[in-house]
């Protein structure tokens, strides 16, 4: 086996591994995505239920680090709130998902609808805020440009490779002169 053949098989892996990781990347900005071109509601009402995905859950990475959550008792709506560790730390300071006291303190919210899900703009409580400004402009928007970027230059990266591992033909391999020809 020639060693173009070798690079052939890996620009055709590689590339097959850039489009997937695109795609998976796009699976997790999706909901951000969409929520840009949605109408917000507001809501109010009381935490009932709060979890963080075990998966990636504090691992501060954007779209994978994200707090799920329901109020009011109501199982067929479920809040997402992307946000990192320093937005939950001044957070906390007013509102904290693990107190004791979180299903006691109202709470009004700004969201728009993905699918069966909302994705949280601004939240507030009598006590403090996460403002739309910080949470939608300066981090979702943010991290969602910058992930739609990585996402556009992998896939593209990841299909140049394909078609360069099939497209290219490999060049000739000269046989060194054996010993007997020499002569």
């Amino acid at each position: 086996m020639s060693v173009f053949r070798v690079r052939k098989v890996a620009f055709i892996n590689f590339g097959l591994l850039f489009i997937f990781l695109s795609c998976w990347m796009s699976w997790y900005i999706y909901p951000l995505a969409k929520s840009f071109f949605v109408e917000e509601d507001l809501f109010y009402g009381k935490v009932s239920y709060a979890a963080i995905p075990s998966l990636f859950g504090g691992s501060n990475l954007p779209f994978f680090d994200k707090t799920f959550f329901q109020i009011n008792g109501d199982t067929g709506a479920t809040f997402v709130l992307y946000a990192n560790d320093d937005i939950l730390d001044r957070m906390a300071e007013w509102y904290d998902f693990s107190a004791s006291n979180a299903s006691e303190v109202p709470l009004e919210i700004y969201a728009t609808r993905v699918g069966n899900k909302f994705v949280v703009k601004s939240m507030a409580s009598t006590d403090g805020e996460l403002s739309w400004e910080e949470l939608s402009v300066d981090y979702q928007f943010y991290w969602c440009f910058v992930g739609v970027s990585a996402v556009v230059v992998m896939l593209i990266f990841g299909l140049v490779l394909v078609i360069v591992g099939i497209v290219h033909k490999p060049k000739p391999v000269v046989s060194p002169v054996s010993v007997e020809n020499a002569e």
